[in-house]
């Protein structure tokens, strides 16, 4: 069993969803120490390089690639209005300078942060996003791994992941390597998904556990962590980062992306409708989490 990739610790329990992936098994567990939610067994490099071939960018469908209901590039497009938010809570920190992006997907977000006076560059790990990169808009964007990465120190005065840390077997140590590139007084600016921090999240979960039943998952294992705003706050803090902040966001009704039955898409949608009422009055229960850290 694998030990919490979070806080080291071995004692978790089971948590009701899981994946399959070429006819393997993905479980997920809760961490009983500090409640990070994690994927058991870790993708190995050849379950990675399965997953992220050209497929994740050119499928069209809920259930595979940019897990919407659009190829990556279509959901890409549609997710800029999302831009302004992101890029003005960093800009708020850190206005100007060297402007780094794990995992540029296309190289959206990293070329509205070039039109915006940063000077930017980045990684992507599959080949087919890095050369979009490059060939759409002229970045600086290497094929590679954040692991394989070598780390120039103090290099950078931004460093930002947007929907990365879900996905990395190691997210601690990712976030340290991070730390190590920035300048003093550099930010870093995290952005996961938050799907069991959300109102339907929270009662599937709950459901779940009081039935006794576990849900497969329909996508491959892509997210092998769950952060919430406590374990977010938590990676940060344990990665060696001060003043942290965590910004709840919610996708609106009309633009979530609905799975299963009919009656499952149903209740989604319909909870959807509180959670944004909520979370944009409140700041809490949201979807979609920022996390900004500095060092």
């Amino acid at each position: 069993m694998t030990n919490c990739p979070l806080c080291g610790k071995g004692d978790s329990r089971s948590f009701p969803i899981y994946y399959m992936l070429k006819d393997r098994r993905f479980s997920a567990r809760k961490c009983n120490n500090c409640r990070f939610i994690f994927i058991d067994p870790r993708p190995t490099d050849a379950d990675l390089g399965l997953m992220y071939s050209d497929e994740y960018f050119l499928f069209d469908g809920a259930d595979f690639g940019a897990h919407s209901s659009t190829d990556y590039e279509t959901a890409a497009i549609r997710g800029s209005v999302k831009f302004p938010i992101i890029l003005g809570a960093i800009k708020r920190i850190k206005p100007a300078g060297k402007f780094f992006e794990v995992g540029c997907g296309m190289g959206y977000f990293l070329n509205y942060a070039k039109n915006n006076g940063y000077d930017v560059s980045g990684i992507e790990y599959a080949a087919l996003g890095a050369e979009a990169c490059r060939s759409k808009f002229g970045l600086d964007v290497q094929q590679s791994s954040f692991e394989a990465w070598k780390v120039v120190p103090e290099a950078y005065d931004v460093i930002f992941l947007g929907d990365v840390l879900e996905h990395l077997v190691d997210p601690l140590s990712m976030l340290k390597k991070a730390h190590e590139m920035l300048k003093p007084g550099g930010v870093v600016a995290a952005e996961v998904p938050s799907t069991f921090n959300s109102i339907v999240g929270r009662l599937a979960v709950t459901g779940m556990d009081l039935l006794g039943k576990e849900r497969k998952m329909s996508m491959p294992p892509y997210h092998v962590n769950e952060f919430t705003p406590g374990t977010l706050r938590k990676a940060l803090k344990g990665s060696g980062y001060s003043q942290i902040r965590i910004i709840q966001r919610v996708k609106a009704p009309s633009t979530i992306t609905l799975r299963g039955s009919k009656f499952d898409r149903a209740v989604k949608k319909s909870l959807q409708y509180p959670n944004y009422f909520v979370t944009k009055s409140m700041g809490v229960l949201g979807d979609r989490l920022l996390g900004l850290g500095i060092k």
